[in-house]
């Protein structure tokens, strides 16, 4: 049987960094494949695990996306589909925070309604914002709203509104100022962790916008944020990242929880492929 690395259409070789994996994987005499997730003849009841990858499109075709994650076989996903449909709308900083997680403040604008911008950033004393869509990757439709800008935030919100959950939180200067702390998990345990940093300027870490990563040790108070969010998720993660930045009191605070398809930074870390390869199989 085929362990399926799962993919989007634009990288059908899968990303770079998955292709460690993808090697790591062919070492142990296993059979590995790429394959998209959008493939129609292929047969996922078939693999032995189901890996999602570098599925980074599922942003715009979310219920597609679900609805085949919903139909591989249960026990073969992973994450599973469960973790998949609550992670892949960021609904989830919500509960995050209800458990008690400490996180980046988030108000939730749904698809359809109305919102006014300086009534939510002025109730909740926040002179600059940001706004991001709910279901969103690579800072995909994120704009900051700076103080003496809101008519164009407004704007924004206006225009995807009609058609996107929005996020409405505060900008956090600590992400301009020490980046974002990612660290990653594999089978439960600490792997590895890198800092992101966003280009002069910009406050958008990825590195299509001219972000850089680093591997780095996290701190205490940062494992004990990561492992505090990770321990309120239900059911069994063969991978987690865990995306930190300095929140208002500056203290370690959750910006994302990614638990679909994030990039695990294999490169900044070869021994942490190999592990995820052995926690794969382990569960084969």
């Amino acid at each position: 049987m085929t362990i399926a690395l799962v993919t989007a259409a634009a990288l059908p070789g899968l990303f770079p960094d998955d292709r460690l994996l993808l090697q790591a994987l062919r070492r142990r005499d296993r059979s590995v494949e790429p394959v998209i997730w959008e493939d129609r003849l292929y047969a996922w009841a078939d693999a032995e695990a189901v890996v999602i990858r570098s599925a980074w499109d599922y942003s715009w075709r979310r219920p597609a996306f679900l609805a085949w994650a919903d139909a591989v076989p249960p026990g073969r996903l992973w994450n599973a589909a469960s973790v998949v449909r609550w992670n892949t709308h960021k609904r989830y900083l919500l509960d995050l925070e209800e458990r008690g997680v400490s996180v980046i403040p988030t108000v939730l604008v749904p698809a359809g309604s109305g919102a006014s911008l300086a009534d939510v950033l002025d109730g909740r004393g926040w002179p600059d914002g940001v706004l991001k869509p709910a279901v969103g990757q690579s800072g995909r439709y994120t704009q900051r709203v700076r103080t003496g800008d809101r008519a164009a935030g407004q704007a924004f919100l206006d225009h995807l509104l009609p058609t996107e959950d929005m996020l409405v939180q505060p900008f956090v200067p600590g992400i301009g100022e020490a980046g974002e702390m990612s660290l990653t998990y594999i089978d439960g345990s600490f792997s590895h962790a890198v800092r992101k940093r966003a280009a002069a300027g910009d406050f958008r870490i990825h590195d299509d916008y001219g972000g850089t990563v680093e591997r780095e040790a996290p701190s205490a108070a940062e494992r004990r944020a990561a492992e505090a969010a990770l321990e309120t998720v239900d059911g069994d993660l063969l991978y987690a990242r865990v995306d930190l930045v300095r929140g208002p009191d500056g203290k370690p605070a959750v910006m994302e929880l990614e638990l679909v398809e994030p990039e695990l930074f294999f490169a900044h870390a070869p021994e942490s492929a190999e592990r995820m390869a052995d926690a794969i199989l382990a569960r084969c």
